[in-house]
């Protein structure tokens, strides 16, 4: 089958290709440029505004969705072809209470399910596009979703995903400290309990993957994600354990960001596992052995 990847150079996206080229797939990457992995596929760069009209996919994994206009381009390009888009857990409303929007009185149960109550505000990041970078201030998955929804399209809402190579560098200060053997690890008083579904790199590239591959999941939207979601003091305590770290974890006020941390992030993932019998196939304990592997050989990433 021939399978086109917007993205995929990066993060999970190698762990997505190297499958669908073990499969025995015809793999091409659409992408800026910017990071040349993985010879073995073909590579096309170009903006996402003006793609190519000689690519005829069978099969498409949009990695790199970002705003309505990024899916508008994908729906005009491939629109009736297999289409798998990813994205994520702030489309939430419980994300628009965590930010403290003030028309979020209460939070939402959680486990979310995939009908759960989405955000009212979009463009959840355009104030922070100074830190972030001005492409956040079109961001938004709600758009992203709206736009491609359909019959023949899978979208997978991810979670925190973790594991080596994270831009977002989720865990690795935890790690630093313990591998420097600092005594005290602090933890922000109101975020310890705070419960967001997070997901190992590889089991993400899986699922994404598998969901691709099954004809059952056109139409469907999935959670993606691990199915219990431990509190951000649980998974200190988890890595501290799997390090061997005996310092002290302590609780302090005010070093986290201004969030109200009632609203949790915590997404329920059964869906995806009983209609396609998706499991993860790298434990937690080997998930977090090895990033911390990982992160010890490469401390100065």
């Amino acid at each position: 089958m021939r399978v086109l990847l917007f993205g995929g150079t990066q993060f999970m996206g190698p762990h997505v290709v190297r499958q669908l080229l073990d499969l025995g797939h015809d793999v091409t990457l659409f992408h800026r440029g910017e990071h040349e992995a993985l010879p073995e596929a073909r590579h096309v760069h170009g903006d996402r505004a003006r793609i190519p009209h000689d690519l005829e996919p069978d099969l498409v994994i949009d990695m790199w969705c970002m705003t309505e206009a990024h899916a508008a381009a994908a729906k005009e390009r491939f629109g009736g072809v297999r289409t798998v888009v990813l994205s994520s857990g702030d489309v939430y409303r419980n994300y628009d209470g965590l930010q403290r929007r003030a028309y979020v009185r209460e939070p939402d149960p959680a486990p979310l399910a995939e009908d759960s109550p989405l955000r009212k505000e979009l463009y959840p990041y355009r104030d922070k596009a100074a830190q972030l970078g001005d492409w956040v201030r079109d961001y938004d998955k709600i758009l992203v979703e709206r736009m491609l929804a359909g019959p023949r399209t899978t979208i997978l809402r991810l979670p925190a995903v973790y594991g080596a190579n994270d831009a977002q560098r989720r865990f690795y200060d935890w790690i630093d400290a313990m591998r420097r053997g600092d005594g005290v690890i602090a933890i922000d008083a109101a975020m310890a309990n705070w419960c967001w579904t997070r997901g190992y790199a590889e089991n993400c590239a899986d699922a994404i993957v598998h969901a691709a591959l099954d004809e059952r999941a056109a139409g469907r939207t999935y959670n993606v994600g691990e199915i219990d979601a431990p509190s951000e003091e649980e998974w200190l305590r988890l890595l501290a354990r799997n390090a061997g770290w005996n310092g002290r974890i302590e609780r302090r006020a005010g070093i986290g960001p201004p969030f109200d941390f009632r609203f949790h992030l915590h997404t329920d993932t059964r869906r995806i596992r009983d209609e396609l019998g998706w499991r993860e196939h790298v434990t937690r304990a080997e998930a977090l052995a090895h990033l911390t592997a990982w992160r010890r050989a490469n401390a100065r990433s």
